[in-house]
C-alpha cells in the first residue's frame, strides 16, 4: 500500500479504530498483524522470508544471553554477516554481475540463475534495524525484548516502506502505553499526515510532471533550463521523501508511537556536514553510529577520517540503488565532507574572525545549496550524462 492512495488512507483509519477500541494488552497484537497484512498486500510469498528473518534475529539474541562471552559474540556476528548476506543478495547482485561483466569478467550461467526476480519491500530498513538490535545487545547496552515487542518493532507499519529507521531501545518503552487516545497525539498525527499528503501529492508530483520531460533528455537543454531541471529536482526529492517520513511519523502517532524525525530544513543548513545532519537524519546516525564509528571515526588522525567518511558516504549512495552513479554521489558527499573540515581545521590555525556574521552564513548556505543540488545531477544520471550537465551548469561546457 502506497502511502498516497485511498487503500492506505482507508487501511490506517480502521486500523486505529480498532487498536483504541482493544484492551491495552491486545493492542500490541493488533499492530503486529496490522503489520502482516499491510506486508502480504505487497508480495506475499515476501512475508516467510521476513518472519524467518525476523524468527532467526530474535532466537539469536536470546541465544545470546545464555551463552558464553565468546560464543555470545560469534553467534551475533554471525547473524548480522547472514542479515547483510541476505540483504546484498536481494539489493546488489544484479549490479556485482554487472560490475563484473563491465570489468571483462563474464559471470558463470550458474551465478545467472541466482540473481532474484523481486527484491522484498524494505528489505534495507528491516536488516539496518537488525543490525542496530543485535549490535546494541552485544555492546551490552539494551536487553533482549520479548517475541511480541521485537515482532512490533519490527513489522510497525508505519515505517516499513521509507523507515524512518528505529532504534529498539526508544521504541520499546512506548508498546506498553495503556489508557485512552491523546488527542494531542492524534490532532498531531492527522495534522501530519495531511502535511505530508499535501507534500508528496500538491509539490513533488506536481513538479516531477514539470521536470520529468526535461531529465530525459538533458542533453538537449540550454545551461538555464537545466538549472531550473535541477533546482525543480531538489525541491521534488525533498518533498517527496519528507512526504512519505511526515505521513510515517504521523501514522505512528495516531497509535500514541512516536518514531525518529528525518529533515530538519536540509537547504537552509551553512555547511555540508550540517546538511547531512538534518537530511535523511536517521539513516545519517545509523551510518555514524555502525560504520563511521567503528571504522574508527576521527580517532585515528586526519588521514583515516578522511577515508571513513568516503568509505561511509560511498556506503549511504550504495544504499539509495544498486548502481554505479549512486555510488559516485556518495563519494561526491564524502569529497565534499572532507573538503569542510579541512577547511575548519585551516580556519581554526589562522587568525581569523571565528563568524562571518549574517552575511556569511547567507553565503554559505547559498554555496551548499548549490553543491548539494550538483550532487542531485549525478544522483539521477549515470556518469557520461552527468559529466555533461554538470560542466553545462558550471558554465564551462
Amino acid at each position: 500500500m502506497i502511502f498516497s492512495t485511498w487503500q492506505y488512507g482507508l487501511f490506517l483509519l480502521c486500523t486505529v479504530a480498532v487498536f483504541w477500541a482493544l484492551p491495552a494488552g491486545a493492542r500490541p497484537w493488533w499492530l503486529i498483524a496490522a503489520g502482516i497484512v499491510f506486508y502480504t498486500n505487497y508480495h506475499p510469498p515476501h512475508l516467510v522470508l521476513i518472519v524467518l528473518l525476523t524468527l532467526g534475529v530474535y532466537a539469536a539474541a536470546r541465544g545470546a544471553q545464555v551463552s558464553p562471552p565468546a560464543v555470545r559474540r560469534g553467534l551475533l556476528a554471525l547473524v548480522i554477516v547472514l542479515a547483510l548476506a541476505v540483504l546484498g543478495y536481494y539489493k546488489y547482485t544484479l549490479f556485482a554481475l554487472a560490475t563484473l561483466a563491465s570489468a571483462g569478467i563474464p559471470p558463470p550461467l550458474a551465478a545467472l540463475r541466482l540473481i532474484p526476480l523481486r527484491a522484498p519491500l524494505a528489505i534495507s530498513f528491516f536488516v539496518f534495524e537488525y543490525v542496530h538490535y543485535l549490535i546494541e545487545i552485544r555492546r551490552g547496552r539494551i536487553a533482549p525484548g520479548s517475541a511480541r515487542d521485537f515482532f512490533l518493532f519490527i513489522l510497525f507499519f508505519p515505517t516499513l516502506i521509507s523507515g524512518p529507521i528505529k532504534r529498539f531501545d526508544s521504541f520499546q518503552p512506548q508498546i506498553a502505553g495503556g489508557g485512552g487516545p491523546a488527542p494531542a497525539h492524534l490532532s498531531s498525527g492527522a495534522e501530519r499526515v495531511l502535511v505530508g499528503l499535501a507534500k508528496k501529492l500538491l509539490v513533488a508530483d506536481t513538479v516531477a510532471r514539470l521536470i520529468g520531460p526535461l531529465w530525459e533528455a538533458p542533453l538537449e537543454q540550454p545551461w538555464w533550463l537545466l538549472w531550473l531541471m535541477v533546482y525543480g529536482y531538489a525541491l521534488q526529492i525533498l518533498f517527496d521523501f519528507s512526504g512519505y517520513s511526515d505521513i510515517a511519523i504521523g501514522s505512528a502517532l495516531l497509535f500514541g508511537f512516536r518514531v525518529p524525525e528525518n529533515f530538519n530544513y536540509p537547504y537552509l543548513q551553512p555547511n555540508l556536514a550540517r546538511f547531512w545532519r538534518s537530511w535523511h537524519m536517521s539513516l545519517t546516525s545509523w551510518i555514524t553510529d555502525y560504520v563511521y564509528i567503528p571504522l574508527g571515526g576521527n580517532r585515528r588522525g586526519q588521514l583515516r577520517a578522511q577515508l571513513n567518511r568516503l568509505l561511509a558516504m560511498a556506503l549511504v549512495g550504495l544504499w539509495h540503488g544498486a548502481a554505479g552513479h549512486f555510488v559516485v554521489w556518495g563519494i561526491y558527499h564524502g569529497i565534499g565532507l572532507n573538503a569542510y573540515h579541512a577547511y575548519r581545521g585551516l580556519r581554526a590555525r589562522l587568525p581569523l574572525p571565528p563568524d562571518f556574521g549574517v552575511a556569511g552564513r547567507v553565503v554559505a548556505t547559498v554555496f551548499t545549496f548549490h553543491f548539494v543540488c550538483i550532487g542531485w545531477v549525478l544522483f539521477v544520471l549515470d556518469a557520461a550524462k552527468a559529466r555533461v550537465v554538470i560542466l553545462r551548469l558550471l558554465g564551462v561546457a
